[in-house]
């Protein structure tokens, strides 16, 4: 697997990568545009921070890319939907730099509260003065936090050990989880008008874009505080500027701007700000929070190498990585079972449905659905279909997809069923796990007991004697190994289907003369990717 590094990322974190003989890791830093452009098809992942803009554009030459891996929490210069389009996972690193942040966020209020930066440049000039910088205690004062997330959480308990009372604004948190914090859960609009400090620690996106807008500072306490270590924009810059210039706020604290560096006016003025304390984005920058993160999308590259589950994708549905050990196998039979019937069903089908039973269906199935969808789908695109979008590309070709569970089996311990419905017929493909081993054990309404190899044979036809042998000659003639086979038939004298594993694949003018010798009503021969 060959990895590029864009960005100036750990050289401790990236040990796991650069100690796997099965990586070849590039650092190639400072590449303008044209030339990441020129080499990124060469490349199955990429490993970013904030420097690099993985677009839309980027992707277009990204022919081999299967990863871009964010050395941090924001995913802000990704294009996720595009990334998803090809079936790229994205991945970020969400827990290495938790604590980082959330000392940052203390810090600066701190800095804020007391004039630091001042009275060092004031004493640093030569001066001894002590009165202009009178500052601001936090104890007894009400924190109000926007987001209750890992950051916002850790910010929360350092504001309780200074004794401040803090509520909180989280519309996707229970009000358990409030509580285990010591908080109290409020609307935006008690919280903006009841805090003393604000301090935001939430995502940016579309929902959460300029959330503290100019309405919210006119509801504020005069002389309230303000802080932002999350990210630019979701405080309404401009609104922030004007109420410092109003003397509506007292004073604040920016970490992050929503255009970095910032070359707006507006945020020149921010920054300029005499009540401003500000930083250039270092909310990570510990030497801690740097390791810990290359650390962690080092270990998700090689998850995705050794095929075990990526657990911080921000494409893919999360899933609990104990599950996904255990739902592996019957990942890897679904992915068997999408791939054959993919090779039997008629064209143009217009539903898919997955049904579960036995001791598996207790258990949540979507990333075995996933995994089988996609297996099917990649027989009839051109792109390469995988977790990340098979829903995506199954809703564009108006396929239908449908999932049921019952816990209750007759036969087997636990069954997948894989059906298509297509505008000549549905096609059904059930399967189990023996001993760890894949088992075909039914094909339409065929009872079957065959474990798929790599090439396979399929057939149906009205059943007479002799028709075997003519198979056995036909093959053998064409220096065809038969492996096993597996015979089904509804009844003496009716429609028969035989399943054969063979040593080789079988090409279609042996196809033909199978159908002519035997009359058959269907022959298929079938290539497994296993």
């Amino acid at each position: 697997m060959k990895v590029i590094v864009t960005d100036e990322i750990s050289e401790k974190g990236l040990e796991l990568l650069q100690q796997d003989p099965r990586v070849q890791l590039d650092v190639r830093l400072g590449l303008k545009k044209a030339e990441l452009h020129q080499v990124i098809g060469d490349y199955d992942a990429i490993i970013t921070r904030s420097g690099t803009q993985v677009d839309a554009e980027l992707l277009q030459y990204a022919k081999k890319l299967k990863m871009v891996a964010r050395a941090g929490v924001g995913i802000d210069n990704v294009d996720v939907p595009a990334a998803s389009e090809r079936g790229i996972i994205v991945v970020n690193a969400p827990f290495g730099n938790t604590n980082s942040a959330a000392e940052h966020s203390m810090a600066i209020l701190l800095a804020m509260c007391r004039n630091v930066p001042l009275a060092n440049d004031s004493l640093k000039s030569g001066h001894w003065q002590r009165a202009p910088f009178t500052g601001h205690e936090l104890r007894h004062r009400t924190m109000g936090i926007i987001g209750l997330g890992k950051v916002g959480g850790r910010v929360a308990l350092r504001a309780r050990a200074f004794e401040m009372e803090v509520v909180v604004y989280d519309p996707y948190i229970s009000e358990k989880r409030a509580t285990d914090f010591g908080t109290r859960l409020v609307s935006l609009e008690e919280l903006v008008a009841s805090a003393d400090v604000i301090s935001v620690h939430t995502p940016l996106n579309d929902e959460t874009r300029e959330l503290v807008n100019a309405e919210h500072f006119v509801r504020m306490k005069d002389g309230v505080l303000i802080v932002n270590c999350a990210r630019g924009g979701i405080i309404s810059e401009s609104a922030m500027l004007a109420a410092l210039e109003s003397g509506k706020v007292a004073g604040a604290a920016f970490d992050v701007w929503s255009e970095e560096p910032p070359n707006d006016e507006t945020l020149k003025k921010l920054i300029a700000h005499p009540r401003m304390v500000v930083t250039p984005h270092l909310g990570a920058n510990t030497f801690e929070a740097q390791t810990n993160v290359a650390v962690d999308v080092s270990r998700e590259i090689l998850n995705l190498l050794e095929g075990k589950p990526v657990e911080n994708a921000v494409n893919i549905a999360r899933f609990d990585p104990d599950l996904m050990a255990q739902m592996r196998p019957f990942s890897s039979l679904a992915a068997v079972l999408g791939d054959f019937i993919s090779q039997l069903a008629p064209e143009n089908p217009g539903k898919v449905s997955f049904h579960y039973t036995g001791k598996l269906a207790a258990y949540d199935c979507m990333p075995i659905t996933v995994t089988g969808l996609a297996a099917l789908l990649n027989r009839c695109t051109d792109q390469e279909v995988n977790m990340v979008n098979a829903n995506l590309v199954a809703e564009r070709r108006g396929l239908v997809v449908e999932q049921s569970r019952s816990t209750e089996s007759e036969f087997f311990s636990n069954l997948i069923t894989m059906s298509l419905e297509t505008p000549q017929g549905k096609r059904t493909i059930a399967g189990t796990l023996f001993e760890g081993t894949p088992k075909i054990v039914r094909m339409r309404d065929f009872d079957t007991d065959f474990t798929p190899e790599e090439h396979m044979l399929v057939m149906t036809y009205e059943d007479r004697p002799g028709l075997i042998g003519k198979i056995g000659t036909i093959l053998g003639e064409a220096e065809v190994n038969i492996g096993a086979m597996n015979l089904g038939r509804r009844g003496k004298g009716g429609e028969a289907m035989v399943v054969l594993s063979v040593d080789s694949p079988i090409d279609e003018a042996i196809v033909a003369k199978l159908h002519k010798a035997i009359c058959a009503h269907f022959v298929k021969a079938v290539h497994l990717k296993l």
